[in-house]
């Protein structure tokens, strides 16, 4: 009998290690909605805007969801926090999603936001999005989750401001206004040690009005590596009226 009883409870514990092993990798996505869009605040936050019959934030949560199986999300809310914060806790209460509130968004650039969301977060692998951005599943599948990495926009729109320069090996050497290729404004941070670094800039005083390029290229500094990937499904950036009106006449760009 107690032969029969070890046998079963070793069966038991190899089941748990199984289990174990195959769960997925969790995932923290930063959505970035903090700073309203420019000449925008009429229109509200930008991520309530009326897209195609559906809310930006909407749009961006569902593409995560049919991304990632494991992941949490982390909202960082600032212009016009109450009403972004009524829809989702409305809409995704038993979600695993977060809300994180930027109260001196009008005195910074994005590096505040992220300060605040990586210190909601023990995680290693945390991908970090503009919330003004209008971007497909078939985009964030291709996050390469080995390594901390970037997407560089095969076909740029126009208000993506931020270049990079890049070595033959594909890899992020500097990024400026004005570089050769386009970031998407995506970011990928693989391992503690540099998420650990990058946290450890923001939370320096003269880092709130900082954008998260300058932190990124403090990584590079400090000979951090940054893969390129090119982003063959075009995202597109909701912040100012030009861009949200086009985006509102070309329906077509909605099948994501």
């Amino acid at each position: 009998m107690a032969k029969t009883k070890k046998a079963k409870k070793s069966k038991s514990i190899k089941k748990n290690i199984d289990i174990k092993q195959t769960q997925p990798q969790l995932i923290s996505i930063v959505l970035l909605c903090d700073l309203p869009g420019h000449r925008m605040k009429s229109y509200g936050p930008t991520s309530l805007v009326n897209v195609n019959d559906r809310y930006l934030i909407d749009i961006q949560i569902d593409a995560i969801r049919k991304a990632f199986i494991n992941h949490e999300i982390i909202v960082c809310l600032g212009f016009d926090a109450e009403k972004v914060s009524k829809h989702i806790r409305s809409k995704y209460k038993h979600s695993n999603i977060r809300i994180v509130e930027n109260q001196i968004f009008h005195l910074c650039n994005s590096c505040e936001g992220i300060r605040l969301a990586l210190n909601n977060t023990l995680n290693d692998k945390v991908l970090i999005v503009d919330g003004n951005l209008l971007v497909s599943k078939k985009t964030l599948c291709d996050v390469d989750l080995e390594a901390s990495c970037v997407f560089i926009e095969k076909y740029p729109s126009d208000n993506l401001e931020i270049g990079i320069n890049i070595n033959e090996k594909n890899e992020a050497q500097h990024f400026s206004f004005g570089a050769y290729k386009t970031w998407s404004e995506i970011l990928f941070l693989h391992g503690m040690d540099q998420i650990e670094h990058i946290r450890k800039f923001l939370n320096h005083q003269d880092s709130k009005k900082k954008f998260m390029f300058e932190a990124m290229n403090d990584l590079l500094k400090n000979k951090y590596e940054i893969n390129c990937i090119e982003n063959k499904h075009p995202v597109h950036k909701i912040n100012n009226i030009k861009t949200y009106h086009y985006l509102k006449e070309n329906h077509e760009i909605f099948n994501i």
